[in-house]
């Protein structure tokens, strides 16, 4: 290579350079810069979103252990059966059993629970009882209701006193999930 083609050589190499930095090369290099950053502050935004939804399913899932804890006791206090019927016999049980553990003596027998108040989803049973007590064992016996595991309830409670003996009225509740065949009685449709 002749001296004049070396330097032809070398300028063309000086104007390519000159042409090709500014035009091509630097923005290629900018690009790859910004691309980078965009890429690390992208990694970044989702490791923050992830720690944070992770914080979050970590909360959930408290929650959810303590609503679960809760619709334990709820339906551990309701009333069971698969018939209105079997619902209501279980509430007279009950009621007669408290009774008999604190010394109510029952006037009369029993008459069957009322079971007619129904939706779709409830039932709520109403169990009446006329008694004879002393006010102890009355106390007692309204103590025994409201402490007892089936959460029970008191709706009426009529006393008259005579010859230091307590008579009266009491009527108690409690509900259950309605069975299927209320369901099918109020909707008219097969509940599977």
């Amino acid at each position: 290579m002749t001296t004049s083609e070396k330097r032809l050589f070398y300028i063309a190499g000086f104007f390519f350079i000159i042409y090709m930095l500014p035009f091509y090369i630097a923005p290629k290099v900018y690009n790859v810069y910004e691309d980078y950053n965009q890429n690390i502050e992208t990694l970044e935004s989702n490791i923050k979103k992830y720690e944070k939804l992770n914080q979050q399913t970590e909360e959930i899932k408290a929650e959810y252990q303590h609503l679960t804890t809760i619709v334990a006791e709820i339906e551990s206090g309701l009333l069971t059966g698969q018939t209105r019927q079997l619902i209501g016999t279980n509430l007279q049980s009950l009621v007669t059993k408290l009774a008999k553990d604190v010394g109510i003596t029952m006037v009369k027998s029993l008459p069957p629970p009322d079971t007619s108040f129904a939706t779709d989803e409830w039932l709520f049973v109403i169990q009446s009882m006329q008694f004879e007590a002393s006010s102890a064992t009355l106390i007692d016996f309204l103590q025994a209701i409201t402490d007892n595991d089936k959460k029970l309830e008191i709706i009426h409670v009529n006393v008259r006193s005579r010859n230091n003996k307590l008579t009266g009225k009491i009527e108690i509740g409690g509900f259950s999930y309605a069975p299927q065949n209320i369901i099918q009685e109020l909707t008219g449709e097969n509940v599977i």
